[in-house]
């Protein structure tokens, strides 16, 4: 199908996940990866950013790139995706994100699988 065309542009969800617990606290984390051109078996990678969930009244910023692609029998592909959160803790106050300086800087651990690729063009167009 694409032999002779480039690797269709796709992303991929990556499923909720727990951080490591530090400082009495854990969050949540579930994004997408940005849209990358790649197949199965290519070893493309994507970048991703976002923030963890609200916990313990802060969050935090993540940012990264996946693992390579993980070909599957089915010839769809996911990545794995292990990273930590960034140190600084952040609130939302009054319209800005702001530094939250009564809680030291710490960070969090995650890890886990993206699904497999979505967003790609119906077969033919």
């Amino acid at each position: 199908m694409y032999r002779n065309a480039p690797a269709p542009p796709h992303a991929h969800y990556f499923f909720p996940a727990l951080t490591t617990f530090t400082l009495g606290h854990r969050h949540r984390v579930t994004f997408f990866v940005y849209a990358a051109n790649g197949i199965a078996g290519d070893g493309h990678v994507h970048r991703f950013q976002g923030t963890t969930d609200l916990d313990a009244e802060h969050f935090h910023r993540i940012t990264g790139y996946t693992g390579p692609a993980i070909p599957l029998e089915s010839g769809a592909h996911f990545h794995w995706i292990q990273a930590e959160a960034e140190e600084e803790p952040f609130q939302f106050r009054e319209g800005y994100y702001k530094t939250v300086l009564t809680i030291p800087r710490h960070s969090h651990r995650f890890a886990g699988p993206t699904g497999t690729g979505i967003g790609y063009f119906p077969e033919g167009w």
